[in-house]
């Protein structure tokens, strides 16, 4: 069998001093930042990913997946190191770290290949040093590694695509809503926990079917959700989640560590970058579930419905076995392994496409998120209807931006109407107490929403129905709907910071769905505090 260590060696650990950092409920955590370096030998196509483990005094352990960067580039070697990954050394519940485990996965030629054995990133007594610490990686105290990755058949994804392109019924698409009413019956919590018993009474009655759960969703710290999870998996459905590594670690939450205590496979992806064209930090952003082989659901809502069950959601059901496989391939892809390359059409009447995708057009050129939403805006010839929890400028590759678009397409006679998430659409500190008179009167819009005001769109902020001390917007869709029939949906919010993390668009060709969509945002406007900062002129 083919391992990793004959392309590429760890060579150097290295773990930083103790710092302070807040989670977005203001909660003090102490962490400490780590590094690996490689050494490839071979070019810089061939990739690493870094699979580590770190144990706690409890007996649960963390899992990450951390992406790594070239550097020193030779035409037939180069050293890779991971991007920052963050470690918590003491936790409320779980007590100290013991060790820190690592095993890796290089991508070489279009496969993922697996470490043959497990390394000492760090021990417990090294995490006890007060300051930095490095060591060199050895194969003293190595272990069997036995994470494996897998890839998705390329060939089986693109009959599938072709077979969507011309069978659109073939998708078994359904709009799911959440208007802020997580018991109503259409919400996508209900169609959510339906599926899981699905799997549970499959496992049971068919077990040959597949019948496994796939999360891959930014945040699932939901106690109903994570209580099904838990009690589909002691009923013998394999379940895998992947999230945000800072979902994961800067949380006192009891859910994530159910999961790691059942022994369910839980990763936190680990994307952090110090590209320039960020406007915050990135994240694994995704928000899917595949149940079995035939059903999932993609949309902007996080499973956290006992927390932000008063926002208003947009997604989409699926009852395809094509689309399943598209979203295992990126699932896979989070996993480590190797995302596989397929041929689309733009003016296909469905497209999924993915921030790191190898969705490919006629010319080779890929064709992914951002590509798709300036393409669409750019061949707008009535409408364009937005519903936006925020949005920036959103370059392409020729320093064209999705405000420049927006702008041509009002100036070229098309009504371009914007609802945004009013308390995003303000620059400064969106936890900092505001009356609504402050939020209204001492705040600067933000330079993209600023220039399309001056621009003279139609743009509505939307509060609250209620005011608060900090004020409220229920509005977290990232959802366009042109021409009345085109609908982009998904995880992709509309700024730069999305084009590096890990998130999905959906683009719809289908005038009732699109219809769908339009009332959903007739409703949010004729339901809540609107505060129209421009009226299309």
């Amino acid at each position: 069998m083919e391992f990793a260590e004959q392309y590429a060696t760890p060579t150097e650990a290295y773990l930083s001093a103790t710092y302070a950092r807040r989670n977005e409920f203001r909660e003090l955590f102490f962490l400490r930042w780590g590094r690996l370096h490689f050494q490839v030998h071979w070019g810089v196509d061939t990739n690493v990913k870094v699979a580590l483990k770190v144990y706690y005094e409890d007996g649960t352990c963390a899992q990450y997946m951390v992406h790594t960067d070239p550097c020193e580039v030779e035409w037939n070697r180069h050293r890779r190191a991971t991007r920052d990954m963050f470690i918590h050394p003491q936790t409320r519940d779980s007590g100290r770290v013991t060790c820190v485990k690592f095993s890796y996965i290089v991508h070489h030629q279009f496969r993922s290949i697996p470490s043959q054995r497990e390394y000492i990133f760090m021990d417990g007594a090294e995490f006890r040093q007060e300051g930095e610490v490095r060591r060199t990686v050895t194969e003293q105290w190595a272990t069997p590694s036995a994470y494996r990755t897998h890839e998705v058949d390329a060939g089986q994804l693109q009959r599938d695509v072709d077979w969507m392109n011309h069978h659109f019924e073939a998708l078994g698409v359904t709009p799911k809503f959440t208007k802020g009413q997580a018991w109503h019956p259409y919400h996508p919590k209900r169609y959510i926990h339906d599926q899981i018993d699905t799997m549970i009474w499959r496992r049971q009655t068919e077990p040959s079917r597949p019948h496994g759960i796939k999360v891959c969703v930014d945040c699932i710290d939901d106690s109903d959700f994570i209580r099904h999870l838990l009690h589909a998996h002691r009923c013998g459905v394999p379940v895998q989640c992947i999230v945000d590594w800072r979902k994961m670690t800067l949380t006192n939450s009891g859910n994530y560590l159910a999961l790691k205590r059942a022994g369910i496979e839980l990763l936190g992806e680990v994307c952090t970058t110090r590209e320039s064209l960020a406007e915050v930090a990135t994240d694994m952003h995704n928000k899917f579930i595949i149940f079995g082989d035939e059903d999932a659901i993609v949309g902007s809502f996080n499973i956290t419905f006992d927390r932000w069950g008063d926002n208003w959601e947009s997604g989409l059901t699926f009852r395809s076995f094509g689309v399943c496989r598209l979203l295992d391939n990126i699932f896979q892809a989070c996993r480590g392994g190797v995302i596989q390359r397929y041929g689309i059409d733009p003016l296909a009447p469905f497209n999924l496409l993915y921030t790191f995708g190898r969705t490919a057009m006629l010319n080779g050129r890929y064709y992914r998120p951002h590509h798709a939403i300036l393409s669409e805006i750019s061949r707008a010839r009535h409408s364009i209807h937005l519903c936006l929890f925020l949005i920036g400028e959103l370059r392409g590759e020729h320093g064209e931006s999705v405000v420049d678009e927006l702008i041509a397409a009002k100036n070229r006679g098309v009504y371009v109407r914007l609802i945004l998430n009013g308390h995003l659409a303000w620059e400064g500190d969106p936890a900092k107490e505001r009356t609504m008179h402050e939020e209204l009167t001492q705040r600067n819009l933000l330079p993209a929403v600023r220039r399309l005001r001056d621009a003279g769109l139609a743009i509505a902020l939307v509060y609250g129905i209620h005011e608060r001390a900090v004020p409220y917007s229920p509005v977290h869709s990232k959802q366009c709907v042109i021409d009345e029939q085109i609908v982009l949906d998904g995880s992709f919010n509309w700024y730069n910071t999305s084009t590096l993390s890990h998130d999905l668009l959906v683009v719809l060709n289908n005038r009732e769905i699109a219809r769908l969509y339009l009332e959903e945002a007739q409703q949010i406007l004729n339901g809540f505090r609107v505060h129209w900062i421009s009226l299309a002129r």
